[in-house]
């Protein structure tokens, strides 16, 4: 016997039905369409808070990593999630850690960048829920299995300070 499950917010729109049985959540995700692209989001300089941190380790290479999720506060694009990856060793060390340490320096100045603990910093969450800005780019991927498609890059983090202080906000 199954029973109808609430998913929040106008399911229906979305065409998904729910229900819930002796086997767990049941979707019927038949009316569902597939999306199979994010819509780029503008070059541009946006506010921004960071909703999340983690220590990680890179899929490709297997090198520690952090793992950050910004979502963009305000404007046509609010809400929207960029993600951004800091390598930590081998050749993507040499892009990663400049930018790494200009999150560090301007979004969390209290921490100490000559002993610097990236698990730890994840793990403590020091950055989570810290505001500023990030300036955002658009490349093109060029290999993998999504060549051609436009993808979004962090370029600048810039602390929440620099934000309110600078003429751009």
């Amino acid at each position: 016997m199954s029973e109808g499950f609430n998913l929040g917010g106008e399911t229906t729109q979305a065409g998904v039905q729910a229900a819930t049985s002796n086997e767990g959540m049941v979707f019927d995700l038949g009316g569902v369409e597939e999306n199979t692209s994010f819509e780029v989001i503008p070059r541009g300089t946006y506010n921004a808070v960071i909703e999340e941190m983690e220590f990680t380790e890179s899929q490709s290479s297997g090198a520690p990593m952090l793992k950050a999720v910004y979502s963009i506060t305000d404007g046509e694009f609010a809400e929207r999630k960029i993600f951004d990856y800091y390598v930590l060793t081998g050749e993507g060390a040499k892009y990663s850690l400049p930018k790494l340490k200009q999150l560090v320096s301007r979004v969390c100045p209290e921490v100490d960048l000559g002993s610097f603990n990236p698990a730890k910093f994840a793990e403590e969450g020091i950055a989570i829920n810290r505001q500023c800005q990030i300036k955002i780019a658009v490349s093109t991927q060029k290999k993998g299995e999504y060549k051609g498609e436009k993808r979004n890059n962090i370029r600048e983090i810039m602390s929440a300070a620099d934000v309110q202080n600078s003429f751009l906000g």
